[in-house]
């Protein structure tokens, strides 16, 4: 009887060790990506770009300088600001008192718009993708004797998501 006694005592807490209280813990993990907003210029235009021309075609012609767009990752429009270093005339290279067309401006032309001297020369597009398109300039006629040189200005293109 002592060894069913103990057979009995063991199989008692062997049952009771069974019923420990369970535990648990839980935790929520969040995962989140981060894009950067980003805008660029696109076509043949995009990144600093020089263009060469012969006299014929700034001679009260429109020509085509190449082509621009516009691509971004966010959505709602963009502001287009374009400037000229030399208020959109062309500035001879040794005589920064000689100009191309005199007094006359040139305008560049683009996405429907239409940048000049005195202008706000600001641009607001309704969205930020915008397939390359051609960017024209629109020149005055020359007047005179055009003297030997290197005739240049430099345009500022900007662009800014709202």
């Amino acid at each position: 009887m002592k060894f069913t006694k103990s057979i009995l005592a063991s199989a008692v807490l062997l049952a009771t060790s069974s019923f420990a209280i369970a535990a648990s813990d839980t935790t929520e993990i969040e995962i989140n990506v981060t894009k950067d907003a980003y805008v660029n210029l696109t076509g043949s235009l995009s990144g600093t770009t020089a263009v060469s021309l012969a006299e014929a075609d700034v001679n009260g012609a429109t020509t085509n300088l190449g082509t621009l767009g516009t691509e971004a990752n966010t959505t709602g429009g963009c502001v287009v600001t374009v400037t000229s270093d030399n208020d959109f005339r062309l500035q001879h290279n040794t005589d920064a008192a000689l100009y191309l067309h005199g007094s006359d401006n040139y305008s560049v032309n683009w996405a429907g718009t239409t940048y000049t001297s005195g202008a706000t020369n600001t641009a607001t597009l309704t969205t930020c993708n915008n397939a390359a398109s051609a960017f024209n300039m629109i020149s005055p006629a020359i007047t005179g004797v055009v003297l030997a040189g290197t005739y240049s200005d430099t345009l500022t293109l900007e662009v800014v998501t709202q």
